[in-house]
């Protein structure tokens, strides 16, 4: 297969809406490369390359908005949400047509900020999935509390890569053993389609593997978007929505956020109920984060027979977004000894 790099195409999230406030500027850095995020007087959200093309200067440090441009804290140059130089104060009349800074699809949903990446700047060929309705019908009519402040989880720059992640959703075996799960659950349904990944299991003994006709009770749905995009509803007494989000930030580091949606229920207003519900539905995933952050990738891996068909239908699938790309470090697996890592980003 094509060993995984670390300039994949597709969404990732690289914060939330609440991190920009209007007329604010905020430098970012993912895919090895320096970027800023800025919210013009209308609210729209744009990122675009950070240095300015005039000398350089970092418009994430000292940059400003006006005019709906981020405006350089260099030599004051305006430049626009599409990365056009629209003014020069002290050449008012000939702004600088011939250079551009690259601007960055993004999209807003729900409160969480997502960027296309492509290492050949083609434009968006699918969208964000929509958490409430796209994970399963049984979570669409549901009322939930606000992910913010409390549901929303920065974990920081982690040696991971997202690869490593996503492999959880063809992984139910790994709840027993890392979670503490009392059976081994086991896949209710799978599908995939060119942007996503589907996958139920069921948890408890009475479940039968692929069962037709499985209800949703007592399961944990997983819709990977791309390589770094998982949504994930646990159903059972109460539901939870999880996106976990894992977006590369340079060679060997991604930064992974967490963002939860707890559905409403009775009790909840009593204080510090819905804090301690967040604690609960957030707790694992640590544990995951401690076996990913000192993981090898294993190609092939040695796997058992029950697990083989999932894991090989998930890295098929999966290739698709690892263009090919010359500036772009691999993953080095287990087959090329045990360093990790390979060259520097070069997007």
């Amino acid at each position: 297969m094509l060993t995984p790099h670390w300039l994949p195409t597709g969404w990732f999230q690289v914060g939330w809406s609440g991190d920009i406030p209007v007329d604010e500027v905020r430098p970012l850095r993912y895919f090895g490369r320096d970027l800023v995020a800025y919210r013009d007087g209308g609210g729209t959200l744009h990122v675009l390359d950070a240095y300015c093309r005039h000398l350089g200067g970092h418009l994430g440090y000292g940059g400003r908005v006006q005019d709906d441009c981020v405006v350089c804290p260099f030599h004051g140059w305006h430049w626009n949400g599409g990365g056009n130089n629209v003014h020069i104060p002290y050449q008012p009349d000939r702004p600088n047509r011939s250079r551009r800074l690259r601007a960055w699809p993004v999209r807003e949903q729900f409160g969480v900020v997502y960027l296309w990446h492509d290492v050949a700047s083609r434009e968006p060929s699918w969208e964000p999935p929509n958490i409430f309705t796209d994970t399963g019908p049984h979570t669409a009519a549901l009322d939930y509390h606000p992910a913010s402040p409390h549901g929303l989880i920065r974990y920081g720059a982690l040696p991971l890569h997202p690869q490593l992640v996503l492999e959880n959703a063809a992984d139910p075996i790994h709840f027993r053993y890392v979670h503490g799960t009392r059976h081994h659950p086991v896949f209710l349904r799978r599908w995939e389609d060119d942007a996503h990944w589907f996958s139920q299991i069921g948890f408890g003994s009475r479940w039968r593997e692929m069962e037709p006709d499985s209800h949703n009770g007592d399961t944990l749905s997983i819709l990977a978007a791309g390589v770094g995009l998982s949504f994930t509803s646990l159903s059972g007494s109460s539901n939870t929505l999880i996106l976990l989000s894992t977006t590369p930030v340079d060679v060997g580091t991604s930064e992974m956020f967490q963002t939860v949606w707890l559905e409403r229920l009775p009790g909840d207003d009593v204080p510090g109920a819905v804090e301690s519900r967040i604690d609960a539905a957030t707790a694992q995933l640590p544990h995951d984060i401690t076996i990913w952050s000192h993981q090898r990738f294993e190609d092939p891996p040695a796997l058992a027979t029950v697990e083989g068909r999932a894991f090989a239908d998930l890295r098929l699938w999966a290739r698709r977004f690892y263009p090919e790309s010359a500036g772009a470090p691999r993953l080095l697996s287990a087959a090329n000894g045990t360093v990790q890592l390979e060259g520097e980003m070069r997007p």
